[in-house]
């Protein structure tokens, strides 16, 4: 897996590095490394050896943090509707407690 952080430190570029993924081919253990891009090779975190390989995985789903105005509709429709069911279930729970209480002779009764 590759993902990219801004490095934001004086002195430092502000370009972005890479994460890469690494397996240790000794030990068996995966970990990951923030490096220089095209990096190939680095030690082995858990026993120190040098034979590690980097490995290649799927990058991450883009953030959809901006919908299209039908998709806007759509998401408030759907709220819209479990606020609706939500209140329902609460003033039927709430009607279902009073007529207990009103049963038992308590308060509000």
């Amino acid at each position: 897996m590759i993902r990219s952080y801004p490095v934001r430190y004086p002195g430092y570029p502000s370009s972005a590095m890479p994460i890469y993924e690494f397996d240790c081919d000794e030990c068996g253990t995966r970990f990951e490394e923030l490096l220089d891009v095209g990096t190939r090779s680095v030690v082995c975190r858990n026993c120190g050896s040098g034979r590690t390989h980097r490995r290649y995985s799927a990058q991450a789903a883009a953030f959809q943090l901006v919908k299209s105005p039908g998709e806007a509709r759509k998401q408030e429709a759907r709220n819209a509707e479990l606020q609706k069911r939500t209140k329902a279930d609460f003033k039927a729970r709430r009607k279902a407690a009073r007529e207990a209480r009103a049963r038992a002779g308590g308060p509000d009764g």
